[in-house]
Parts: structure tokens; C-alpha cells; sequence
């Protein structure tokens, strides 16, 4: 931080500071710079948005998501270190360093006396599932504290935030009393059917989506030691070898739905961060067979938008696959632009969601929720990588505009999801990326791409 906060001047062609070009020059210059970079966010495009932030000329938006990151981030600061040993239900394999969740929409049956087993009602969360006694709150809370806090630490500089992240990585995978075990036999459990199951790896996907990126970004900090680094890519490497081998695991990668997608991307970002290139191709091929038979002609996906929550689902599936797109464009692969047997593609699907990002036009489907600006950050992804201005006018139009907070219902559960999923798409586009049309944009560079 201290070399681009001594170069604050300005190219007149580019209007990006010295500061953020030599950083430019140098990552481009290094070997390892593909080897060193995060598996789902672009560091050249990050590196400028820090030195707008400190030249005060970032725009409005990135101002915004940035004081809300920081907000986060000095919350985090205050709360204590997470583990799945705080739980208070112990798995079924008698070890507290086991993950152990409930099913979201699974509930106890009214007619039965033992509530045994339980039944599904699609979209209705069960608050049960959302306490302290398990451990898919915290594992959310856990890796959006280490992502917010590594982040804060990135854009603003200030030490502090790198050393709480890394005592939280430490806590939840490294420390002997305290570290998880990595496993999700006993996640998604569901009290008289199973004890844990398939849908339960999807709890799995933050380990890729957040916490490998914050490694990334930590090595090299004094805060993130050598040992540190060797201790948790064991305990990633064992956790891939569960992701492949296990029964449940493997049981929801051949999944034709969400579910499915989230596993290929969880895995490949688990394979990026251990530098495992051929897991990465595989993944795409099992991506795109997916695709084959998720996304229709028209950009619909059928799986979801049979669920009651279609909307999300819709915008969830998406966000699965793009991210994936965005890391095997990284590995030289194109997804964006893969064609379906059928004539179906991501673009096609983003077509699709693209309109109904404005509040004023009416979801067509049943719905029991619809967060209509979460789709944004895909559009503008997808225009990235692609070169195109295909999602401009929708990217443009986008209000992040915030309702009003509402205090966390009993046992810790956050009911206040809407305004978390609208900071978060802020975030993506405006913070962690930029779309193209912005000052400062900085193109993705790929490997050459194959289609």
C-alpha cells in the first residue's frame, strides 16, 4: 500500500494513477502471476479500484459497497472466533469436529407424535435449521466473516483486518481443539430419513467461493505464515479427496440442477487453490453436460423455476454456472459461449433474467421471494468476458437501493436476508469488479480460449 499511495500520478491517456499501472506492469511481468491469482476475482481490476478509493474518485457505487465492506468487516472485528466444536448437537459419528447441519425446508410431522420423520415444504425455512445447535449458520457467518475481513484488509491496507481473518481461518481448520474435520457427512441431515445427505455438499461451497480467495489474497501477509499455508492445503487436499470419493458427494455431482453446478464449481475452485489444472477440465466437461440438460432454447431452466422460490432458484443456478464460466475462462475454457444440443446456452439463460432485473416488469412464475438486482452482477461478468455490451443498459439502470433493516430473530438467525443479497450484488459488480463501461475497467486476460 505505501508504494501506490507514493505514486498518485495520473497518466493522461488512461487516467489510472502510476501507482495502479506499475502494479499492472508487474503482475503481467511475473511468471507466476496466473498461479498467484484468486480463482474468481481479477487482481489487476482490484488493484485499481483500491488506488480510486484512496484517490477519493471511485465511483459512487464503489464508494458505497466499500463503506458497507468496511462496516462488515469492523463488526467482524469485535465477535469471537467460530468452530463447528460450538455446537450443541453432537453427529451422529460422535465427534463435535464433524460438521453436522439440518435441512432447510424439512420440518417435524404435525400428525405424528415424534414429529418422525420429518416433511418437506418446499421454500418454508424451518427455524431449527438456522440455531446455534448446528453449524449452517456458522459455517455462512465463519466464511463471510474471513471474506469481508481479508477484503477490508486488501482495499484499505490496515493490518488488523488480515491478522482477525487469519485467526479465524486458524480456528475453523487449523487448531487441534477447535478445527473442522474435512467432511460433510452430516450435512443437510433431515431427523428420521437421514442423518446427512447430498444436498448437504451444497453447504460446501462457500470453502471455494469465499475462503480460496482469501487465501490467495493472504499469502505474503506476515499474518498468513508458511506453516499456516502448508496445514490448510492438507486439510483442502483431504477435503477434495471427500468431494471425489464420497458416496453423497458423488451422489450430488451427477445432480441436474442447482445442486449439481454448485458441486462442479465448489470443486474447481478447490482444484485452482491446490493447482490441480486437469480436476478444473473435467469439471467443465461434467459442467456443460449439465447444461445439456438444464438450459432451454428460450433461456429457461426448468428444475428451477419448478421450485416455489423460482426466482432465486433461476438467479442461484446462474450464479453457479457463471462463476464456474469465470474460472475455466481463467483455465483457457470458454463456457459463456458453449451451445447446448438443443440450441440453449448461459448467455441465453442471462438474456432470460436480464429483463426481470426491473422491478417493473411482472416474474411470470410462482415466487416466494424475488431480490430482482442479484442477477446484475452475472450480466456484468458475462459482458467482461465475453467483450460485449449485452447487459449494458441493465447494468446501467440497476438501483442497490437498500429497505430497512430489521432486527435478527431469536437464536441468532438473520431474517434480514434482502438487504445482505443487495450490498452483496453491489459488491460484485461495482467493488470486486467493475463493468466495462466504468472508468478504471480493466479487461480480463485469459489464456487463449477454447471453445
Amino acid at each position: 500500500m505505501k508504494l501506490i499511495q507514493r505514486c498518485n500520478v495520473k497518466d493522461a491517456g488512461t487516467g489510472i494513477t502510476v501507482g495502479a499501472m506499475l502494479i499492472l506492469t508487474l503482475m503481467a511481468a511475473s511468471a507466476d502471476a496466473l498461479a498467484g491469482e484468486p480463482a474468481f476475482l481479477n487482481t489487476a481490476q482490484m488493484a485499481v479500484v483500491r488506488q480510486q478509493l484512496h484517490d477519493h474518485r471511485a465511483a459512487p457505487q464503489t464508494a458505497e459497497a466499500y463503506q458497507h465492506l468496511l462496516a462488515a468487516a469492523d463488526s467482524a472485528l469485535k465477535k469471537p472466533e467460530l468452530s463447528v466444536t460450538d455446537k450443541g448437537m453432537t453427529p451422529p459419528g460422535g465427534s463435535k469436529h464433524d460438521y453436522l447441519s439440518l435441512s432447510a425446508y424439512w420440518w417435524p410431522d404435525e400428525s405424528k407424535s415424534d414429529g418422525l420423520p420429518w416433511i418437506r415444504k418446499d421454500g418454508h425455512v424451518n427455524p431449527a435449521s438456522k440455531n446455534d445447535q448446528s453449524d449452517g449458520v456458522r459455517l455462512a457467518d465463519f466464511t463471510a466473516r474471513v471474506q469481508n475481513l481479508t477484503l477490508a484488509w486488501y482495499f484499505s491496507g490496515k493490518q488488523k483486518y488480515a491478522d482477525k481473518a487469519v485467526s479465524l481461518l486458524r480456528t475453523w481448520f487449523i487448531t487441534p481443539e477447535t478445527r473442522m474435520n474435512p467432511n460433510l457427512n452430516f450435512a443437510q441431515g433431515v431427523p428420521g430419513i437421514s442423518p446427512g445427505r447430498n444436498a448437504g455438499v451444497l453447504d460446501g461451497r462457500y470453502f471455494s467461493t469465499r475462503i480460496v480467495d482469501s487465501l490467495v489474497l493472504l499469502r505474503g501477509d506476515p499474518a498468513w505464515t508458511d506453516n499456516d499455508e502448508q496445514q490448510m492445503r492438507a486439510w483442502m487436499q483431504a477435503y477434495l479427496r471427500w468431494l471425489q470419493g464420497s458416496k453423497i458427494a458423488k451422489k450430488e455431482g451427477r445432480t441436474e440442477n442447482n445442486h449439481g453446478n454448485w458441486y462442479v464449481t465448489q470443486v474447481s475452485g478447490i482444484a485452482w487453490y491446490l493447482g490441480d489444472n486437469a480436476v478444473i477440465g473435467d469439471m467443465a466437461k461434467l459442467m456443460k453436460s449439465k447444461l445439456d440438460v438444464q438450459l432451454k432454447p428460450d433461456g429457461t431452466q426448468p428444475a428451477e423455476l419448478a421450485r416455489t422460490r423460482s426466482f432465486h432458484y433461476s438467479y442461484f443456478n446462474l450464479q453457479a454456472i457463471s462463476m464456474m464460466a469465470v474460472l475455466a475462462q481463467k483455465n483457457g475454457i470458454d463456457l459463456w459461449h458453449y451451445k447446448t444440443p438443443q440450441g440453449g446456452s448461459v448467455l441465453t439463460s442471462l438474456d432470460f433474467m436480464a429483463r426481470f432485473t426491473d422491478p417493473s416488469v411482472p416474474w411470470p412464475y410462482k415466487s416466494l421471494d424475488q431480490i430482482r438486482v442479484r442477477p446484475v452482477p452475472l450480466l456484468s461478468w458475462a459482458d467482461n468476458a465475453t467483450g460485449e455490451k449485452r447487459y449494458e443498459q441493465y447494468i446501467r439502470s440497476a438501483k442497490f437501493t437498500l429497505p430497512p433493516a430489521v432486527k435478527p430473530a431469536s437464536g441468532g438467525y438473520h431474517e434480514d436476508v434482502t438487504r445482505g443479497a443487495v450490498m452483496e450484488a453491489e459488491r460484485d459488480t461495482w467493488l470486486l469488479s467493475l463493468p466495462s463501461f466504468a472508468a478504471g475497467y480493466v479487461a480480463p486476460q485469459p489464456p487463449e480460449v477454447q471453445k
